[in-house]
């Protein structure tokens, strides 16, 4: 009888683990994967980005979804690859590597220091990724002045914010194609108002890609 309840005993804990057992968990990064189609880089072209704030609830593991006007959901076993400040860094110095690099002419400076702060990045499962920030580029002097600052050293800096608003596809690995969409925008952004002012020309802050249905579509500022 102790054999008979020993086997069972032992049976039950089996299938109980078997039926407890972990979900696979998926890591994700904001890093887009190379574009084949562009040659390789020949500038020498140093970029520093700093990511200086982003919002506290996002400094986690997991991913975040919204899920109502007052909730949000972790997403146990959707995580990102590394801490997210440095997912967002590493993913925009790319992009704008990409850019600067790959220019038909070549950039007037040698250095960019950009410092961004993240004010919102978020995701509702199916339908819409967005991202709020602001960021401050810190270009060497050329001898011109810019029309948006000039430190006493000579170095030029320029501040601007950025929004994107789109739709995205359904599944998880949709709300972080939609943020590496977005982070894509943001290096279009700079580089268009660096590359104006770096020749001397007052440009703009860039408008945000299209919103997502039912939500604000492009916005200034």
């Amino acid at each position: 009888m102790n054999g008979l309840y020993l086997r069972f005993a032992v049976a039950w804990l089996v299938s109980v683990g078997v039926g407890c057992a972990s979900a696979p968990v998926r890591y994700y990064t904001l890093t887009a994967p190379p574009d084949q189609t562009l040659p390789a880089s020949g500038a020498a072209l140093t970029i520093d980005v700093r990511v200086v704030h982003t919002p506290p609830q996002l400094n986690r593991a997991e991913l975040m979804v919204r899920a109502g006007p007052t909730q949000v959901t972790l997403l146990e076993n959707e995580r990102w690859a590394s801490p997210l400040n440095d997912e967002i860094k590493d993913a925009l110095r790319l992009e704008l590597q990409r850019r600067l690099g790959r220019m038909s002419v070549r950039p007037t400076f040698a250095k960019l220091t950009l410092d961004i702060d993240v004010q919102r990045l978020e995701a509702e499962f199916g339908r819409y990724a967005l991202i709020e920030a602001s960021w401050s580029a810190t270009l060497p002097a050329t001898g011109q002045r810019s029309a948006t600052g000039q430190r006493s050293n000579g170095e030029r800096v320029t501040t601007c914010t950025f929004q994107a608003d789109e739709k995205i596809d359904d599944g998880y690995a949709g709300i972080v194609e939609g943020y590496q969409r977005e982070i894509a925008a943001l290096a279009d952004s700079i580089v268009a108002v660096l590359i104006s002012t770096a020749s001397g020309i007052d440009a703009s802050c860039q408008k945000s890609i299209e919103g997502s249905a039912g939500r604000s579509g492009p916005k200034d500022h």
